[in-house]
């Protein structure tokens, strides 16, 4: 007769079982590593054991802290049913295999983890419209819920009602099996923490970066218990990205304007993801017309790989840190200050939303609502190229009704060239191309090319679209008043590097943007040395007659002066890259000092101490500058 003491509980049976599900479902995390030498295969096995086990084990020490709770103590037989603890733990389990499968093909998509960037975009009003999913997308992620949640139930089913199954799982997973196997899992935890411990102390690459294939991985170093103990880490060679917490002082100074200044127009058109090689005779003809009249910005960078720090930079002329400050704050550029102290008529358009990201508390917090116009204005479920037409439609009906007594200032963000790349059929100008796009089933490496020619499409969609602005403003004689700025807020790429779309890396691909600047009385020409979004607010601000300098209101310089940049800076969520035309180098700006060492086109270099060596004041500088606007 079989010992009952030795049979685990069904609730324990299932765990394992669910744990056996989630290694299979965690499995494609194992594809994205560099399997360098046996240290980095073994370190990932142990990592990909280890966390599956960290995941779930938490859940069932709930579970069975409250299985016992229920029957200990008085509590309605509704709670005291075991019909409870397992319908909670197929809910919970279920919402965890969901978490790892949206987190793996997040990863796989974008090159990130669930982080703060994913959460605000989950969490903030048009976060999610934000992404451009569609019906076929939004069905196949039902059908994933619906398969997880079927499986985990199915197994608890199996357990439950099918005695050779149950038999099975009491023969092999015995209590004295079970326990062996967890301590197993609880020494192969310390190791693998001690193992990065070690690898951070000795500046070991190869082992932190398999760290970063796993989500929630919780990063352990001992490199100042270690020197209590006398062992001297080798000689760092990074650079430590840190700044003061911000308390803002904005601008350092009050803002002064020549007597004789004069209040142009200002119209910006901006486009989601459009990259810097967009900008030919092929695919966007109007604006390269456009752009042989005005001047041009070869090696443009935005200032940052996604919206968020794109336009922040692109308004405030300041690095990303900030934005999180300024938005506590609500506190608003001092561009759009000056243009409401001089009675300038304004209006925003977006085929997005105002509110994500935060756009509305942070460039146009002091605008009222009725100068903000985005998407949730018209008709719900509209392509974004359908959106793109109406708000021209509504920027120029503005322009052609205002009072023409005071100044103007508008903006526009358009959203034709934003994944899933929608245009009407007049613009397939690139075919073959992907008819249906879903999420959930493209195959990037199969599809990459026929992704990239429904962009190429969209982007000239989007040329249509500003050729109708720049038509309208030359046709009313109002390019000898009017400054225009034509761009996009970042690049897109398109697995030229290995990732799809943007705010994954700071490759060219993700960060190079067009820049077309036509300001009243500048001939034309080309510029070729690095620009950045950054110099857009003083070049503006010098336009209408500021005389502080840029430091006193950005970290930028004026694009129609005779500085150059020696480099360009982008900002991530929490992250920085450094790019000049030569090196590039990426730097974390939260507690995990990560930091990733690369020539200017991505390619990795294999000497990061030089690098630092030469490179040193420019950084210090940087880091001085993420400070410079706080008490």
């Amino acid at each position: 007769m079989k010992n009952r003491s030795n049979v685990p509980s069904i609730l324990s049976q299932y765990f394992v079982l669910s744990y056996l599900l989630l290694l299979i479902n965690a499995s494609v995390f194992l594809t994205h590593i560099r399997y360098i030498n046996y240290a980095t295969g073994i370190f990932a096995a142990v990592v990909y054991i280890t966390y599956c086990f960290l995941y779930l084990f938490p859940i069932f020490l709930v579970l069975n802290f409250l299985r016992k709770a229920f029957i200990k103590y008085p509590l309605p037989l509704f709670f005291k049913s075991p019909w409870f603890i397992d319908t909670l733990a197929v809910i919970t389990v279920t919402i965890l295999q969901l978490l790892i499968y949206t987190d793996s093909f997040i990863f796989k998509m974008f090159g990130f983890h669930f982080n703060g960037f994913v959460w605000n975009l989950i969490l903030t009003k048009g976060g999610i419209e934000s992404m451009g999913s569609s019906k076929a997308t939004v069905n196949s992620f039902i059908f994933i819920v619906l398969f997880f949640l079927f499986a985990q139930g199915g197994i608890l089913l199996l357990l439950m009602t099918v005695g050779k199954i149950k038999k099975l799982c009491e023969n092999i997973l015995t209590r004295r099996r079970l326990s062996t196997a967890f301590y197993i899992l609880v020494i192969l935890t310390v190791l693998q923490g001690l193992t990065y411990g070690f690898s951070s102390f000795y500046s070991y690459r190869p082992v932190l970066t398999v760290s970063k294939a796993f989500p929630f991985y919780v990063p352990i170093t001992f490199r100042r218990f270690a020197k209590s103990f006398g062992f001297t880490p080798p000689v760092e060679t990074a650079f430590n990205m840190k700044f003061r917490e911000i308390n803002l002082k904005y601008p350092l100074k009050p803002i002064t304007r020549q007597a004789d200044h004069k209040n142009y127009n200002i119209v910006i058109l901006m486009a989601e993801s459009l990259r810097a090689d967009m900008l030919n005779p092929k695919v966007m003809p109007q604006s390269w017309a456009f752009s042989q009249k005005a001047v041009r910005f070869n090696q443009h960078y935005s200032g940052g790989n996604g919206t968020r720090m794109a336009l922040f930079a692109a308004f405030y002329g300041l690095y990303g840190n900030y934005w999180f400050d300024f938005l506590e704050e609500r506190k608003g550029p001092v561009l759009i200050d000056l243009l409401i102290e001089n009675n300038y008529q304004m209006n925003m358009f977006s085929s997005a939303k105002f509110s994500y990201p935060e756009f509305d508390k942070t460039i146009f917090a002091a605008l009222s609502q009725n100068q903000l116009h985005d998407s949730s204005e018209l008709e719900d479920g509209l392509m974004g190229w359908k959106l793109d037409r109406l708000n021209v439609d509504k920027m120029i009906d503005f322009i052609e009704n205002r009072d023409k007594s005071r100044p103007f200032m508008t903006f526009m963000f358009f959203e034709s060239p934003h994944a899933l790349y929608y245009f009407p059929p007049e613009n397939e100008i690139c075919t073959p191309y992907l008819e249906e796009f879903n999420y959930a089933t493209v195959d990037l490496k199969r599809d990459i090319h026929l992704i990239k020619n429904r962009y190429i499409n969209s982007c000239n969609h989007l040329d249509s679209q500003y050729g109708r602005i720049l038509k309208y403003l030359e046709e009313n004689a109002l390019l000898d008043s009017t400054i225009v700025i034509l761009t996009g807020d970042h690049g897109e790429e398109f697995m030229e590097k290995g990732r799809w779309g943007h705010n994954s890396t700071f490759s060219e691909e993700q960060t190079l943007t067009p820049m077309v600047l036509w300001a009243p009385e500048q001939k034309p020409h080309y510029v070729n040395s690095i620009t950045s979004h950054l110099d857009i607010p003083a070049t503006l601000l010098n336009l209408l007659g500021v005389t502080n300098p840029p430091q006193d209101y950005s970290q930028g310089i004026n694009l129609l002066g005779s500085q150059e940049r020696m480099f360009a800076v982008i900002s991530g969520w929490d992250t920085i890259a450094y790019v000049d035309n030569e090196d590039k180098a990426v730097f974390s700006t939260n507690v995990f000092n990560d930091q990733i060492v690369t020539t200017k086109a991505d390619v990795e270099v294999t000497d990061e101490a030089a690098f630092y060596q030469t490179h040193q004041p420019y950084l210090i500088q940087i880091m001085k500058d993420m400070s410079r606007f706080s008490n």
